[in-house]
Parts: C-alpha cells; structure tokens; sequence
C-alpha cells in the first residue's frame, strides 16, 4: 500500500470573502480558528448568515476555538470527478464537531491519515494549509 500525501485542489486561492466571512477568513491567516454565536442567545451558526436560525437575531460575535474535535461523518473519495483532481485523489472530505462551539459542524478535509485509518468518532484536530497569501484553509487530521 503506497502512503497518503495529501495535496490541495486546484483553483482553490482566495476565500472571495463578503462581510458575513471576511472575520472567519482574517482569523485563518493567523492560524486562529473561530466560529460565530448569536449575541442573543448563543447558538453557533456556520456558515455566518444574516439572521439566527434560533431567534432570528441578527449580531453575531466570533468565538476563538481551540481547534480540536471529532469526525462526525466522512467519505473516501476515489474517483476523480474532473481531470484536474486526478492526482489528489483519495481524498476525504468530512463533517467535523468543532470542541467549543455546540451544535455546529465544519465541513473540510481529514488529511495526513491513511483512508482506511478513518473512523466517526475519531478525535481530530486543525491543521493549516496555506493556499495562497490571502487564503489559509482548516483542513483536520488525526488528533
């Protein structure tokens, strides 16, 4: 079995941020990991939108995270879907409880494991994936 060296995708360079997830993006560059909560009543909403789907308020506050979780769910993807992905499959996106911020899943990629060492429940943590200079991408590996 040849070892899994994850590589990012293509066409993955900049976070074309808006005003909702221009803080999440600021805060990645610097390696910081945070998630926004509803001033009001504390729900954790990812992505940031305009209103809380708890209490439909509108402010939000970003919460640092200490950049640890579990797997909740995952998939090993084998087959290229374009030609330019060829060279980076297996990869395995996934659904990450974050520590700090209940309720609220990240979606990325589970990176520097073998696929078949994988498992819901796994504990995880962040790494840093440096994409360009204006994008810093969380991707997870195991913990």
């Amino acid at each position: 079995m040849t070892s899994f060296a994850y590589s990012p995708p293509p066409l993955l360079d900049d976070p074309y941020a808006d005003d909702y997830t221009a803080p999440f993006w600021e805060a990645t560059r610097a390696e910081q990991l945070t998630a926004p909560r509803c001033t009001k009543c504390g729900t954790f909403r990812m992505p940031p939108h305009r209103f809380c789907p708890k209490c439909q308020a509108q402010e939000i506050e970003w919460v640092p995270l200490p950049g640890t979780g579990q797997l909740y769910s995952f998939i090993v993807v084998r087959q290229a879907l374009r030609p330019d992905m060829l060279e980076h499959i297996p990869y395995i996106p996934a659904v990450i409880d974050a520590d700090g911020a209940p309720g609220m899943r990240f979606i990325s990629n589970v990176v520097d494991c073998e696929p078949d060492q994988v498992a819901v429940g796994m504990p995880v943590r962040v790494v840093w994936d440096h994409l360009s200079e204006t994008m810093v991408f969380p991707r997870w590996t195991s913990a």
